[in-house]
């Protein structure tokens, strides 16, 4: 493939990666201050993805959102996830026993993508959607993958924590606080997170295992700091067994 071409798609994709963030809608103008592209190669990539349905434009604020295409391929990429696969009895088992949202998420670099969820039918619930992504530090799902990477990873991660957006005043922001996080949570094999995403919300996260003992995913509880602070001893032993559960089912060793 020439190399013009190969750079095209790039660009083409750094496009897209746009809206896999929390902003779901760009106006060209914002597209090109974010990419550092020319206004004309950032128009021809936006109008192709337009025409070929992966973004569409409001005609009135001429902003583009997420196209039909798009959300079909992601809807299809999920279904045929073997982890997800995998994981969803599991999922939907321990929803049924602690009555709380459930959420599974992958780390995808310093974030954490949430792969699937089983939502709870009591008053106050998570806020997460499957396809979105949070900041890995500030969830406990993040924290208990972050604790089973690479030191090389984490030093980076650690790194760049200051300039990472706080989402709430208990959003750790500290190196050395979250490096004392992992520590705890690798020795014990849970984390939580205490309304550092959401206010008034309580996560305790477990770690799910693939072959070779590689940290694959996390598996969470979430709920209402009032329900979740009297029962976390209860919640912290079963989402580890969740966790433990799925890891033999993939091959791997809890």
């Amino acid at each position: 493939m020439a190399k013009e071409q190969v750079s095209s798609i790039i660009r083409a994709l750094e496009i897209l990666e746009c809206f896999m963030d929390n902003t779901t809608e760009w106006t060209l103008k914002r597209l090109v201050e974010e990419l550092h592209m020319p206004t004309t190669t950032v128009y021809r990539q936006i109008a192709t993805l337009t025409e070929r349905g992966y973004l569409i434009q409001d005609p009135v604020r001429k902003s583009y959102q997420v196209g039909p295409r798009l959300l079909l391929l992601s809807s299809t990429v999920l279904s045929h996830s073997d982890l997800r696969s995998v994981a969803r009895p599991e999922l939907e088992k321990l929803s049924a026993t602690v009555k709380e949202t459930i959420n599974l998420s992958v780390m995808l670099d310093k974030e954490i993508f949430y792969l699937d969820k089983v939502e709870t039918f009591r008053s106050v619930v998570c806020n997460t959607k499957v396809g979105t992504r949070a900041p890995a530090h500030a969830t406990s799902g993040g924290k208990i993958m972050l604790a089973y990477h690479s030191e090389a990873f984490v030093d980076a991660y650690c790194q760049a924590l200051p300039e990472m957006e706080q989402l709430t005043e208990r959003t750790i922001s500290s190196p050395d606080q979250l490096r004392r996080e992992l520590a705890r949570a690798r020795q014990t094999g849970y984390a939580i997170d205490d309304g550092e995403i959401e206010p008034g919300l309580i996560c305790v996260g477990a770690p799910i295992f693939g072959m070779g003992h590689t940290i694959q995913a996390a598996v969470s509880i979430a709920g209402p700091t009032f329900r979740m602070e009297d029962e976390l001893m209860s919640m912290t032993r079963e989402v580890k067994l969740t966790a433990a559960n799925i890891s033999r089912l993939l091959g791997g060793q809890p």
